[in-house]
């Protein structure tokens, strides 16, 4: 009895399976972007300190061919960006604002033609100290002191021992 049922359905299964191959629209043959982005169109902005230059990336699986570059903007950077497309994502630097607050900020791409907006929060560091200590000329005089001082004990442990040797 189950012998006869086997290819049965082996039958109706391959026969569902080539029905739904040629009737489903494939998503590849489709010309035009989904309503919403792909979870893969993604906006990216590196971290940084106020004042600093950062990264911004942007990647579109579904991008128009003749986009060639996109405008990144956001009230912490000094001007709206342009991101050049490099083979594989948009790509550019972003100048952040020197009176930019520490925190959390939002950045925004305008793409296909004015049609799509996506939105990212990056985050803008605290403004990092200066190292005054790190002169060169500091380092350098510390250096000749290390090694005036370890000469002097070098010679001083040498005369001692010759003076308890003679003895």
């Amino acid at each position: 009895m189950f012998r006869a049922t086997r290819p049965a359905f082996a039958g109706c299964a391959a026969v569902a399976v080539l029905t739904l191959g040629v009737w489903a629209p494939s998503a590849a043959a489709s010309p035009t972007p989904p309503a919403e982005y792909a979870p893969s169109a993604t906006l990216s902005v590196a971290a940084g300190a106020p004042g600093q230059e950062v990264e911004a990336l942007w990647l579109d699986e579904w991008r128009d061919e003749g986009e060639k570059a996109v405008k990144v903007t956001s009230p912490a950077f000094e001007a709206p960006a342009t991101l050049t497309f490099t083979g594989r994502q948009y790509e550019g630097k972003v100048h952040l604002r020197r009176d930019a607050q520490p925190g959390q900020a939002q950045a925004r791409v305008i793409t296909h033609r004015g049609q799509a907006v996506k939105k990212t929060v990056f985050w803008i560091e605290s403004a990092k100290p200066t190292d005054e200590g790190s002169n060169p000329l500091v380092w350098l005089g510390v250096g000749a002191l290390a090694a005036v001082g370890a000469g002097t004990a070098g010679a001083w442990a040498m005369r001692r021992r010759r003076r308890l040797s003679t003895r």
